[in-house]
């Protein structure tokens, strides 16, 4: 009987453990499809989320020090409090700010607290700048500096000149910030209904931004923008749009920022057919319109939206700019610059082309001169020596171009950072032209498009994964919907379609920017 009864037990023990084995079995895979589906939940723009976007951002993309920087975000607003090392650094961290998915708008109570030096040698170095940059050498500009803050004044022909002046202004190690009392005398007399068109059809012909969603009005020459945009930045965008000749002031409190909006031109409400005669006249506006290419009047054609860029310009900044200036229209599919770089005026010599852009790198607050040999012989730039981040080899050859007399440039800069980097050397997506005012990657006015970042610590293909998807996701610039990753031994798949050449930059810098060991981009534009 006792034997029995212990057989029994033993089924009984037998059945019980496999009994608690099939629940913990169960349990364990309830466990696992509920920890995937909240993996794959549909993200949400949330205060704490974009505080989290933001903190990412400006430690990858920026050289700003986050231990520096504290971020809060209530309904949208992000305030960024600390410091940075220099004036292009704050208007760097508040421009990547405004390219997250969400912000609404930035406050910047950020500080420049980086090199102190005597306002009298800020001085010179700014007025030096003015004149030795091809497109200020002309203007009319009276600059004074008390306790590091410039102040300019004088007369300028457009806004965008204006601007411009103070990108030169704030490139000067040691400047905490600028006042522009620039006013802007315009040629000619334009009427509402004029600049209101012009207006109209530069929103509309941006394609960083739906211009087919914003309205205008003008009254005596007062621009008041409505509607809504996608972002913080497309916000920024239109405003600078908007400073058509003519305008004397442009108001944007009635342009609300909704991150459900697509940043794509709709193109029932933009440029209802794009046609190659559209694509030439809005790049020859824009031209005409860049102080860097305007008084050069280079010959655009287009076919099939490709575009073509024949003529003269006068130094090799003109060249790259009017290049950036045909791709920020909408429907361009490629843009060859057959520019030929004929400098006008007095003949420079290489030993003064040589001393120009030692000086140039050295007034740079982005670079450590002593660190870069340059060299100029029959016109081509050499650059050699070591930087910490592509960001500041692209810095450098945008210096370079801005030269006098250097027709080419031969940058040799190693990115010899003291962390390690990502091991990505496909210069194409570098822009190294980056005009005036800046603004976020693969835009002409924009921050040169990013270095890559340093390669974070080993992670798994799952968390590459989830890390690019939530680049993607708070990217105004993407619809991760469209977009398909897939990863193998760190290396990922891109796959899908992207609405412009925008997209695919943008798609391919957040894959290696999440920690993609190789990034095979195979997006189609749509």
């Amino acid at each position: 009987m006792k034997a029995i009864e212990l057989k029994e037990f033993g089924k009984q023990s037998l059945f019980c453990r496999l009994l608690v084995s099939l629940v913990l079995a169960v349990g364990v895979q309830a466990l696992m499809v509920s920890s995937l589906q909240a993996a794959t939940a549909k993200m949400e723009v949330t205060d704490s989320g974009i505080t989290s976007a933001v903190e990412d951002r400006l430690s990858i993309e920026t050289d700003v020090l986050v231990n520096n920087v504290d971020v809060t975000t209530r309904q949208g607003m992000v305030t960024l409090s600390g410091s940075v090392e220099n004036l292009l650094d704050k208007e760097r961290a508040v421009t990547t700010v405004n390219a997250i998915r969400g912000v609404r708008e930035v406050v910047d109570n950020l500080t420049v607290d980086g090199l102190a030096r005597p306002d009298t040698e800020i001085l010179t170095d700014i007025q030096t700048s003015l004149r030795e940059d091809p497109a200020t050498e002309s203007y009319q500009t009276i600059v004074s500096v008390q306790d590091a803050v410039v102040t300019l004044t004088g007369s300028v022909g457009s806004n965008m000149e204006k601007q411009l002046a103070t990108r030169i202004a704030s490139g000067v190690k040691g400047v905490k910030s600028v006042r522009n009392l620039l006013t802007i005398d315009y040629l000619g007399q334009h009427t509402d209904p004029e600049i209101a068109a012009d207006v109209k059809a530069r929103l509309q012909w941006d394609v960083w931004i739906n211009g087919g969603r914003i309205k205008t009005a003008v009254t005596n020459g007062e621009v008041t923008l409505k509607g809504v945009i996608g972002s913080a930045l497309g916000k920024s965008r239109a405003f600078d749009d908007a400073w058509v000749s003519g305008v004397i002031s442009v108001g944007v409190g009635g342009l609300a920022v909704d991150p459900s909006v697509s940043f794509e031109t709709p193109r029932g409400t933009g440029p209802s057919i794009i046609s190659d005669s559209g694509i030439k006249l809005a790049i020859q506006k824009a031209l005409g319109l860049d102080p860097r290419v305007s008084v050069f009047s280079p010959v655009v054609t287009v076919l099939d939206r490709e575009v073509g860029l024949d003529g003269t310009v006068g130094n090799l900044k003109a060249k790259t700019a009017a290049a950036q200036d045909a791709e920020n229209v909408v429907g361009v599919s490629l843009v060859e610059n057959r520019l030929k770089v004929r400098p006008s005026g007095r003949t420079t010599t290489a030993a003064e082309m040589e001393k120009q852009l030692k000086a140039s790198l050295s007034r740079d607050p982005w670079l450590d001169a002593s660190n870069i040999d340059a060299a100029v012989i029959n016109h081509v730039a050499y650059l050699s020596g070591d930087v910490e981040t592509r960001f500041q080899k692209a810095e450098a050859q945008d210096v370079a171009s801005r030269t006098r007399g250097v027709l080419e440039i031969s940058n040799h800069l190693k990115v010899n950072a003291n962390y390690s980097v990502a091991d990505y050397d496909n210069d194409s997506q570098y822009d190294y032209t980056s005009s005036e005012p800046p603004y976020r990657n693969y835009n002409p006015r924009s921050y040169s498009r990013n270095e890559i970042p340093a390669r974070r610590p080993y992670q798994s293909d799952k968390q590459i994964k989830r890390n690019i998807e939530e680049r993607f996701f708070w990217s105004p610039f993407l619809n991760s919907e469209d977009i398909k990753v897939t990863i193998d031994g760190g290396v990922v798949t891109l796959t899908g379609t992207v609405g412009n050449w925008i997209g695919w930059g943008e798609a391919d810098s957040d894959a290696h920017n999440g920690g993609a060991t190789e990034v095979l981009n195979r997006l189609i534009l749509k």
